[in-house]
């Protein structure tokens, strides 16, 4: 989607699993613990509803695009209005504007376009997909299932999104193009297995994904069809949330490997792995800068969950988001 609790930081630490870390993070999702049953992660979780209407009026009027100041434009997810929601803000934090709180929406995901933004929302035994404009303005539900859906993700080629399909007994990665009526399931329904945080390699040929079918949560790749999965990680200690470089080259992750959640990359077969950053606080949901060069990513170093930003080598860290809610869940938009 796990340690203390963030979301996607889903999920943060990972939808892994579910919906939370292990530590207390106002919006993130809550933790639920790996089939080993000694480490969490966290993860989105799900609350049931009625299927909302299709489309769903705007919630925002339409301003002005965002500057792209600092290096570009990012997503987020915040419970700062006093539920979760979607938000923008230039690169460098200036500008943070609403797009939608509706019905705890969650996972924002850029299209490659950089148009629309893909997320999830939960209500009372109903998930939605949807996607929206970035001034909110045009909401468009594209799947609503008496189901938990999260963390979806856009193809290189924006005609498809993989998400995950979840119940109380399992979590499998799904498909389904922006005009299908359903979803095609990539990965089996096992109960307690937990797939989650699938992500399109750049080329569009792969899937990197977190799972625990192993015992802990591992990072794997798979091609797009669900088939010829590979094992990349496999550590005593939960390994989350991948992330491809623009390049196709680099898998970014979190990973408690060292003792506390950190982040790190590593090439595509898992090896040559790097370690990004040493903090005595949780640093997730890494999530890399179009030009290849910054990764965004998900901590509680000031205390609450806040987004950061900081360069390949660790350093500067600079914090996007300064307030008491839980902000979680950065995507980067591709242009």
């Amino acid at each position: 989607m796990m340690p203390a609790s963030p979301w996607r930081l889903g999920a943060i630490l990972l939808t892994a699993f579910a919906c939370g870390c292990a530590v207390s993070p106002g919006t993130l999702p809550d933790a639920t613990t790996s089939a080993a049953g000694t480490e969490t992660i966290p993860r989105p979780s799900a609350t049931p509803s009625r299927p909302p209407p299709t489309p769903v009026p705007p919630t925002s009027t339409p301003q002005t695009p965002l500057s792209g100041s600092g290096g570009g434009v990012l997503t987020f997810r915040s419970d700062r209005t006093g539920r979760p929601g979607i938000f923008i803000m230039n690169a460098d934090g200036t500008d943070q504007r609403l797009v939608t709180d509706r019905v705890d929406s969650s996972f924002p995901d850029f299209s490659p376009d950089g148009e629309r933004i893909a997320f999830t929302t939960t209500a009372p035994y109903m998930g939605t997909l949807t996607t929206t404009t970035m001034d909110g303005s045009d909401q468009r539900v594209l799947l609503a299932r008496n189901r938990s859906i999260s963390e979806p993700d856009w193809s290189p080629d924006g005609t498809r999104l993989v998400f995950i399909f979840h119940t109380h007994q399992y979590f499998s990665i799904s498909v389904m193009g922006l005009f299908d009526a359903d979803y095609l399931p990539l990965t089996k329904a096992v109960t307690e297995q937990i797939n989650a945080t699938p992500r399109w390699s750049p080329d569009g040929s792969l899937i990197a994904f977190s799972s625990n079918r192993a015992g802990d949560s591992e990072i794997y790749v798979m091609d797009s069809d669900g088939g010829n999965v590979r094992q990349l990680t496999d550590n005593d200690t939960p390994d989350y949330s991948p992330s491809w470089s623009p390049d196709g080259a680099q898998i970014a992750f979190a990973s408690r490997r060292d003792g506390n959640w950190d982040l790190y990359a590593m090439d595509i077969q898992g090896n040559n792995v790097q370690r990004l950053t040493e903090h005595a606080s949780m640093d997730v949901e890494p999530a890399w800068s179009p030009d290849g060069n910054r990764l965004a990513f998900s901590s509680n170093r000031d205390g609450d969950w806040d987004v950061f930003v900081m360069n390949l080598d660790g350093s500067p860290v600079v914090q996007l988001t300064d307030d008491a809610a839980s902000d979680t869940q950065p995507d980067w938009r591709p242009r």
